[in-house]
């Protein structure tokens, strides 16, 4: 399987799909400790009914042609197998940490499950990133209330199931994007990592909290919800730093890994992956820095990544390196050794931790009345050791710190401050052995 990305024209209706640009990296290095999995969910305002979510997902799967797939490694790439089987429904399990199925297995690379009120999916990264999670979990969640009796009239944003995939949502987006003639990105120097080793387990800290609230207090320092979360972060992370023996000697570059969903700014239709990422800094062997500070200086940083042409240097460089004759040759043992390395000193070796916000969750009227909220987990990671991830749904926010550490700092910090501003918080916490 030596054949590239055919880009825009890629039929998912055939037999097998190339694996998109951001996700050939990660079949490389799947493991317990990295499975570069994460979980959305939907919690009804009633306990699911087993038999009409699995009649829901029978009707649903096969309007994502491009997620019925299996991972398949071939001579010199690892590629994405169609198979029409329809997963079967799975009972909810705590924490998504285990690993999907490598290239080997027979497994789809999405997990389907529910226990209580909730539906959850669990994603292989290969598949889809969190904007392509989100339209399959909501269109499911609309069928399975459909089935329920509920009348949905307009599917916007998700898809109705009863119409066909349009060509273009199993493009990669990376490659229509790609212009040769771009530099790279600016080279980044290593981070610092929280000093705690790693256990073999996984820890997730979820806060609620009201919404608007927390909007307030990002509009009283002029910045967005995104900025203030992504410097409060940091200044929890700082704050750990600053109270070991050992701070001082610890890395002094705090840099936070943003995601960012390119389809905002090179518009695609595309449900598979096309998200890149913002990297906001502050080096703290310049000193001690309050947390107004790093604020602004997120805020001010993000506004100056978040663009496409910045962005598009990322683009060039990945995909630059996915067509070059020497890669492309490499058998595809050859090129796992060198994916992973790169994926360690060149991705997770450089940041402290990762904030991803999904934002506001927009639902069909119908639907309104039925959920009560959304969320989203970030798997394990051994070497980041710390994540967070957001969500909104009505007035609700939801913020879900994923952890491999035994302390509890930086989350204590966290939700500590924004208390402390006057934002009520309910903490809750949930824990899983890898």
């Amino acid at each position: 399987m030596d054949r590239q990305p055919q880009g825009r024209g890629e039929d998912h209706r055939s037999d097998w799909l190339t694996l998109d640009n951001a996700a050939r990296i990660y079949p490389a290095s799947l493991s317990e400790w990295s499975p570069d999995v994460y979980r959305l969910s939907v919690t009804l305002k009633q306990p699911v009914r087993v038999s009409a979510l699995q009649e829901a997902l029978r009707k649903v799967f096969p309007r994502f042609p491009y997620f019925q797939v299996h991972l398949r490694r071939g001579l010199f790439w690892y590629y994405l197998q169609r198979d029409d089987e329809i997963p079967e429904l799975r009972p909810l399990s705590p924490v998504p940490v285990s690993v999907m199925p490598g290239p080997t297995g027979t497994a789809h690379l999405l997990r389907v499950q529910a226990g209580g009120s909730t539906i959850a999916v669990d994603f292989s990264h290969v598949l889809t990133d969190g904007a392509g999670a989100v339209r399959f979990l909501g269109t499911l969640a609309g069928e399975y209330l459909r089935e329920l009796g509920v009348e949905v009239s307009s599917w916007e944003p998700f898809f109705d199931p009863q119409r066909p995939a349009a060509p273009g949502e199993s493009e990669d987006a990376y490659n229509r994007y790609f212009d040769p003639g771009l530099p790279g990105p600016q080279r980044l120097s290593p981070a610092y990592h929280l000093p705690d080793p790693p256990r073999p387990f996984s820890r997730v800290i979820i806060g609620r909290m009201p919404v608007e609230g927390m909007l307030a207090l990002a509009r009283s320092r002029g910045v967005s919800l995104t900025d203030y979360l992504v410097g409060l972060y940091m200044h929890s992370m700082a704050q750990v730093r600053a109270s070991r023996e050992d701070g001082e000697r610890a890395g002094g570059i705090l840099r936070i890994e943003v995601p960012v969903d390119m389809r905002r700014l090179c518009p695609s239709p595309t449900m598979r992956n096309f998200s890149l990422y913002a990297s906001p800094e502050v080096d703290l062997r310049l000193g001690s820095y309050s947390f107004d500070e790093i604020v602004s200086r997120v805020h001010h940083s993000l506004r100056l990544q978040v663009c496409r042409k910045e962005l598009s240097r990322q683009i060039a460089r990945n995909v630059r390196a996915q067509r070059n004759p020497l890669v492309r040759a490499m058998p595809l043992f050859l090129k796992d050794l060198v994916l992973a390395a790169v994926r360690k000193w060149l991705g997770e070796r450089l940041y402290s931790g990762v904030l991803t916000n999904l934002g506001p969750i927009e639902v069909p009227g119908e639907m309104a009345p039925h959920i009560r909220r959304f969320g989203i987990m970030l798997g394990p990671n051994r070497l980041m050791k710390s994540s967070c991830a957001v969500v909104s749904y009505g007035e609700e926010l939801s913020i879900h710190f994923g952890s491999v550490v035994v302390s509890r700092e930086t989350e204590r910090l966290f939700f500590t401050h924004i208390a402390g501003e006057g934002v009520p918080v309910k903490v809750s916490e949930r824990s899983s052995g890898l």
